[in-house]
């Protein structure tokens, strides 16, 4: 079966094209792509996302690995690649969460293209050519991604219907908003594959410790921006005992919320009430998932501070995000 790319306009009805007719339309020249790991305790599987970004070729263009405060071998395994690989840069630090290690990476970057990659998690091969062709076919579009197969903590490749679902409710909808707010498709920051420019006219992730990756991903469509997705799978994502996302249900659905209402203050000026297809398929996934009156609290809220970005100015308020986990 030949992939499909589909490439998603501000109305939300992406074009489809056969990636088969991809080759020979495009060039993957050289040293193109700047890739970020935010690496923190993962010396078990680090050494395999390393190798997975360094056999995408010429492409790319520069490996910034930040080290977290790791309280492991993480940092040490990592350096030995930068000892052999000149396009392999080490940066250690104190722990600072992995939105602000990301957005350092982001301020470090020269590529044209910037990729991030999780430290448990691997790109498959051929990654970075099929996206960097898929976008430079597409000027118009400055997001790309593809679809995602999943392993344990052995490398061994398991099934994730969670996902299987969400993404067919793309494949259904066919409007990048809506199905990231039903359940995020994109799944993580290691399927976020961007123009630089992206990140110079929107800016970096919020302080969000579970979903910074949706946030981005909801203000690049708040702002219009174009999505392309490869529907084949180019990108391993590791299930093991430690991922973040498993860590606190209710604090998981109160950021879940807070995306949703801030995507709504962006692109409907906070009008939960507007009367479009999409708005209402948001509403149907607010009631369905309980996640109503927190979305409503955060608002308000907004509209009251006059929010540009979520930021520590907001997220930090007193009883903010309290009153948003309550409501969940």
């Amino acid at each position: 079966m030949r992939a499909q790319i589909h490439r998603s306009g501000r109305i939300g009805l992406p074009k489809q094209t056969n990636s088969g007719n991809l080759k020979g339309l495009s060039i993957v020249s050289e040293a193109r792509v700047s890739t970020i790991i935010p690496l923190y305790n993962h010396e078990k599987y680090v050494a395999e996302a390393i190798r997975s970004v360094l056999e995408q070729g010429e492409v790319l263009k520069e490996l910034i690995i930040l080290d977290d405060g790791s309280q492991d071998r993480s940092a040490d395994v990592a350096e030995e690649f930068s000892k052999i690989d000149s396009r392999v840069t080490v940066i250690r630090q104190q722990n600072r969460g992995a939105h602000a290690t990301i957005n350092r990476g982001l301020s470090l970057a020269t590529g044209e293209f910037i990729t991030i990659l999780n430290s448990d998690d691997a790109f498959c091969e051929g990654r970075f050519a099929a996206l960097t062709r898929a976008l430079d076919l597409d000027g118009g579009s400055d997001v790309a991604s593809s679809s995602i197969s999943f392993m344990d903590g052995a490398g061994k490749e398991i099934l994730n219907p969670w996902f299987d679902d969400a993404l067919n409710g793309f494949r259904r909808r066919r409007d990048v908003a809506s199905s990231l707010i039903e359940a995020n498709y994109l799944m993580t920051t290691s399927n976020f594959f961007l123009r630089r420019s992206v990140f110079t006219n929107l800016g970096g992730f919020a302080p969000l410790r579970y979903a910074h990756d949706l946030e981005f991903a909801l203000r690049c469509a708040a702002m219009r921006l174009r999505f392309c997705f490869i529907d084949r799978p180019l990108l391993r994502y590791r299930f093991h005992s430690h991922n973040t996302i498993t860590e606190n249900h209710q604090k998981v659905r109160a950021e879940w919320a807070l995306c949703i209402a801030f995507y709504i203050f962006q692109r409907y000026h906070g009008d939960i009430g507007f009367r479009d297809a999409r708005m209402s398929d948001i509403r149907d996934t607010l009631d369905r998932h309980g996640l109503r009156k927190a979305a409503e609290y955060a608002v308000v809220q907004m509209k009251r501070y006059e929010t540009r970005a979520l930021d520590d100015e907001l997220i930090g308020r007193s009883d903010f995000m309290s009153q948003v986990a309550a409501l969940v």
